[in-house]
């Protein structure tokens, strides 16, 4: 049973006194009233409760603990709260009450029957009805432990006691949460440390450093406590003294540990009761100490095993772990086998939906056994670990220049990746087709140096070429003299505009081999029509972009990865991205084919924590911007961008592409001026930072992924005659685009039917 159900039981048991109580206290802690008074009695004009902190506030208040569950106990109760409702209603004419009734009743009612009464007290006696009913209160007193003591305390559960050292640590139990497994010994520290501050009033960075090593069995650094110590100030958890330098919690702080504390105490004792309720029917109440015992340990020795075998019952009954169990029952106390395996299972599936005890075997688990040897034995598995195009990208760019600061995310985090890999000796990988990709973005950059040349470039907007801004952060720096243009940067990596695909490259391979890349040949030749459409479905979900050839190079690494052949794949691969598909593809395709080799899809960031909580050796070298990999998981391939997109189809060294840049330019500077001046609204899903970047951008992968119809879409953009006409139709998609919130489909047919006019025709404008 979940705790809210339990509340709603313990709810519907009150008697109406302590339901009084119940309801003053939620009103103390959800709005801050203080001068609450109930009335209830002869003479109170139908309101039970009232408010004072307002001077006489006039909202009217009811509760009632009347029973609803039978036919006539339902009419009764509907005739108590029409009762009531007439009585609001006179309130509100006579008495200067406001036509707001806020009814409290200690039993459930379905959503469907609130919302009847709630219709029929607007309809037939125009008040505004509220109901807090059994479902609401226990929902909403997961916040406020006040309400849950008082139902323990009226309960009678708190009479229920056992030794306290079988739940030593309650705090440190109550701050784990159920986050992901890398997430998990990150938690477990975090714990301790908060713990240790909740119990002493004034703590120094020695004793938490002398306390983490005595726990964990482990040697640290100082940067790491450096480390925790600032994020906890940040967070505003704990506040540091400037004279002495030792540190205290905040107030706030410790009301919270506080709460969480007094809320553990409650799951304590609703856990040891309904234990105590199901020992109750077989007659072993009395051994309760002993059973809390077994299984506790019993989740401790198999975590994630119980789960898979109470699914069965067949299985249960003849699983090794289970026979263990059913044993000490028989031994024991319980000499029936039969009456053994049914006490057993009702028991074990109690816990498996009780998050209070696997918390206790989950947090004995990570903390008490540790073993940092085996640990260490999975580090030096050597796990093969690929990384995607973007990475790549940002790696070239570390190996141009590696110890600059370029204050960029990606940049950051494939610094840190590269440097961590090179010193824990982990080799990364890069798949041949990932380079043919970086390829893609080279010969782009090539694209872009005319329009470097032009004097209003800056209003076309950023480029989301790698190369071109890495450039730019260079000369700012003065890292590249401000002489060397665009075009001798991109010489001085090895890159000519004249040279050969193959050419291209074997530069990119030879730089990436040198900073501990390795270039990964798929010798096998996958199908791939599904999973392309796979990646065509989440495109859609997440509003992404990607050309035909990126869809194509990602469809076949993720079969790749997926390949269970053990020569391909001696042990689990790795796969590093930010792309946010290809996360949702790897789920979706597991959960298709879930007998596929199954892999690690994580960020270039969160590898590096990985490897360093697995050692629990955290440094400056290793800690990384987390927070901010959560809202930056947009690759290069997803940010549109105006200059690269005019870049594939404009030709700057005539008269017509200089005028469609231009033209282009003004319409995008005139939109951006609008956004910033709130006159328009932009829409949530476009990648752009304007909305004509991604009406450029899809229509050019729209008209270039087929090479007739590239020339086609190309020549468009030489005829000086058209220019109007094109301009005419974007500005008027752009506005299309902000009533309904996405690119109208039409456009392609609009620009398809331009396309098609004979050479001869001159456009006649409406």
């Amino acid at each position: 049973m979940s705790a809210t159900n339990q509340l709603i039981l313990l709810l519907e048991s009150l008697e109406k006194k302590e339901f009084d109580k119940i309801v003053k206290t939620y009103l103390r802690f959800e709005y801050g009233f203080e001068k609450i008074v109930i009335t209830d009695g002869k003479d109170d004009i139908g309101i039970d409760l009232k408010v004072f902190d307002f001077g006489e506030q006039q909202i009217q208040y009811q509760l009632t603990t009347q029973k609803s569950s039978t036919v006539n106990e339902s009419k009764s109760f509907e005739s108590k709260l029409f009762a009531d409702l007439e009585k609001a209603q006179i309130n509100c004419r006579d008495y200067g009450y406001k036509d707001i009734l806020v009814f409290f009743y200690s039993k459930k009612l379905t959503n469907k029957k609130i919302r009847e009464f709630q219709h029929i007290a607007l309809q037939k006696y125009n008040i505004s009805l509220t109901i807090i009913d059994a479902n609401r209160l226990a929902e909403e007193s997961d916040n406020y432990p006040q309400i849950q003591s008082l139902l323990v305390q009226f309960s009678g559960l708190d009479k229920i006691q056992i030794n306290n050292s079988k739940f030593d640590n309650n705090l440190f139990y109550d701050l784990l949460s159920f986050g992901k497994p890398t997430e998990f010994k990150t938690q477990i520290i975090d714990s301790f440390v908060l713990q240790h501050f909740y119990l002493n009033e004034i703590v120094t960075k020695a004793e938490i450093i002398s306390c983490c090593e005595e726990k964990f069995n482990v040697s640290e650094n100082e940067v790491f406590y450096d480390k925790l110590l600032s994020r906890f100030s940040t967070e505003k958890k704990i506040v540091k003294n400037k004279e002495d330098n030792n540190y205290s919690l905040t107030v706030d702080e410790r009301e919270s540990l506080k709460a969480k504390n007094q809320l553990f105490e409650y799951e304590k004792k609703i856990f040891i009761n309904q234990i105590n309720l199901i020992l109750e029917k077989f007659g072993q109440n009395e051994y309760l100490e002993e059973y809390i015992e077994q299984l506790k340990q019993l989740y401790v020795d198999n975590f994630s095993d119980l789960s898979e075998i109470l699914t069965n019952e067949i299985d249960f009954h003849t699983s090794l772990i289970s026979k263990s169990f059913i044993r000490f029952i028989e031994a024991k106390f319980v000499r029936d086998t039969e009456t053994a395996k049914c006490l057993s299972l009702e028991l074990l599936k109690f816990c498996s939906n009780n998050k209070f005890i696997q918390k206790i075997a989950a947090t004995i688990i990570y903390s008490d056994k540790i073993d940092n040897q085996q640990l260490e034995n999975y580090l030096s598995q050597k796990k093969k670990i690929f990384i995607d195009t973007s990475v790549g990208l940002y790696a070239l760019c570390y190996f141009f220049k590696p110890n600059c600061d370029f204050n960029n995310f990606y940049f950051k985090a494939v610094k840190n990746l590269i440097e961590f890999s090179i010193k824990e000796k982990l080799s990364l990988f890069i798949s041949e087709r990932y380079i043919w990709e970086i390829q893609n973005q080279v010969k782009d950059a090539f694209r872009l140096i005319p329009f470097t040349n032009i004097s209003n470039f800056a209003s076309l907007g950023s480029s989301r070429n790698v190369f071109y801004n890495f450039y730019n952060y260079l000369v700012s720096v003065q890292l590249v003299d401000e002489e060397i243009s665009f075009l001798q940067f991109l010489e001085k990596f090895g890159f000519k505009e004249s040279l050969t695909k193959d050419s291209f490259n074997s530069i990119i391979h030879h730089c990436l081999a040198n900073i501990n890349i390795k270039k990964q040949e798929l010798v096998k030749d996958y199908n791939i029509e599904e999973v392309s459409d796979i990646f065509e479905e989440v495109m859609i979900k997440y509003f992404k972009n990607k050309t035909n050839f990126a869809k194509t190079c990602d469809s076949i690494m993720l079969k790749f990865l997926a390949d269970k052949d053990v020569e391909i794949h001696p042990s689990q691969p790795i796969f590093l991205t930010w792309d946010k598909t290809f996360f949702e593809a790897h789920n979706q395709y597991i959960e298709r084919y879930p007998d596929s080799q199954n892999w690690l899809t994580l960020t270039p960031n969160r590898i590096v924590d990985v490897y360093a909580l697995l050692k629990f050796s955290i440094n400056s070298e290793t800690i990384t911007e987390n927070l901010l990999a959560l809202i930056s998981d947009d690759i290069i391939d997803n940010t549109h961008s105006l200059v690269d997109t005019l870049g594939i189809i404009l030709n700057l060294e005539n008269e017509v592409g200089l005028e469609y840049t231009s033209r282009l330019a003004n319409v995008r500077e005139k939109e951006i001026n609008q956004i910033e001046s709130f006159e328009v609204i932009p829409p949530d899903n476009f990648e752009g930072k304007a909305v004509i970047d991604d009406i450029m951008f899809n229509l050019t992968k729209h008209f270039t992924e087929e090479v007739k119809r590239k020339d086609d879409f190309r020549a468009l953009f030489t005829k000086k005659e058209l220019i109007d006409t094109v301009i005419g139709l974007l500005q008027n998609s752009i506005k299309d685009f902000y009533v309904n919130k996405k690119l109208n489909d039409s456009i392609y047919l609009d620009f398809q039917k331009i396309m098609d006019l004979p050479v001869d025709v001159k456009i006649i404008e409406n």
